[in-house]
């Protein structure tokens, strides 16, 4: 017969703070060397400690675990998990309560060597007998994109080409579910009113924070589409610019946050890697006049 946990001597309540990484649909696991999740893969983090507050917690846990120095966070739920266990052949009640964080910028601190084990599970193959009870709550529960689909009318769109050594520099474009699908330079709508040029230059403002010089005429094309079952159509402006935040050349991956409060992942992507078909760039008419700006 099962026990009731007031059965046991020992019942052991911990608070504690973790944190959801995300990485081209996959999510950073770290391995429990101790306690009552020894050996299975849950999400970075740990117990707060005295006088700590759980966002400071949770830096200094994946700092410790996994060498990420985190830039931003925000809450996304609380979980609970209570179970049996075992500890020296003894049973205890174990309760455990977690505040889930997603991590929303972080860097990598090379200096730092991580304490756990670490590595990066993909979303659509986890095995979720391996994972710990807040790592499945987590992934059960991850908020998914808002789900968009395309205007019955013609947009205007405009996009920067920004080059370097050979590289575009994109955004992440992801599915409903969250997943990578290919990648976008980075632009926008056309307002009513603006010009085309005034309105990349905006789009870039907003998004990377920095002025744009565009150094040569447009390519314009036409994009008819098909989005789960729904048709766009885009007329789309692709002007060559060039960057006057000359750091940004030097960033090979970074994140942008936008107003509504969604964050993307940015990086310089080799244009051969899109010739060759090992990466996907939208609109895909631009393939093959990348290369020749």
């Amino acid at each position: 017969m099962k026990k009731s946990f007031n059965q046991f001597q020992d019942k052991i309540i911990r608070h504690g703070a973790y944190g959801v990484v995300l990485q081209d649909a996959k999510i950073l696991l770290t391995q429990k060397k101790t306690g009552p999740y020894q050996g299975l893969w849950g999400l970075p983090g740990g117990a707060i400690e005295f006088g700590e507050t759980p966002e400071e917690t949770l830096k200094r846990e994946l700092l410790e675990e996994s060498s990420l120095e985190i830039l931003g966070l925000e809450l996304l739920n609380i979980a609970t998990a209570t179970g049996e266990y075992n500890k020296n052949g003894e049973p205890y009640g174990f309760h455990q309560i977690g505040l889930i964080y997603r991590v929303v910028n972080w860097i990598k601190q090379l200096s730092v060597t991580p304490e756990e084990e670490n590595r990066w599970a993909s979303l659509n193959n986890i095995t979720h007998q391996e994972l710990t009870p807040f790592a499945r709550h987590a992934i059960a529960n991850l908020p998914t994109n808002k789900t968009w689909r395309p205007n019955n009318s013609i947009r205007g769109k405009v996009i920067g080409l920004a080059k370097h050594e050979n590289r575009l520099l994109v955004c992440e474009v992801l599915n409903d579910d969250g997943v990578l699908k290919g990648w976008s330079p980075i632009g926008g709508g056309i307002e009513f009113g603006e010009t085309a040029q005034e309105a990349l230059k905006r789009e870039i403002q907003e998004e990377l924070g920095c002025h744009v010089s565009i150094t040569s005429d447009p390519i314009i094309c036409e994009n008819i589409f098909e989005h789960h079952g729904v048709k766009g159509h885009e007329i789309i402006f692709a002007f060559p610019i060039r960057l006057e935040d000359q750091a940004i050349y030097g960033k090979n991956r970074f994140q942008i946050h936008e107003y509504k409060g969604s964050s993307h992942w940015v990086e310089w992507i080799p244009i051969e890697h899109f010739e060759q078909g090992r990466a996907v760039l939208f609109p895909s008419i631009l393939t093959n006049k990348i290369a020749a700006i």
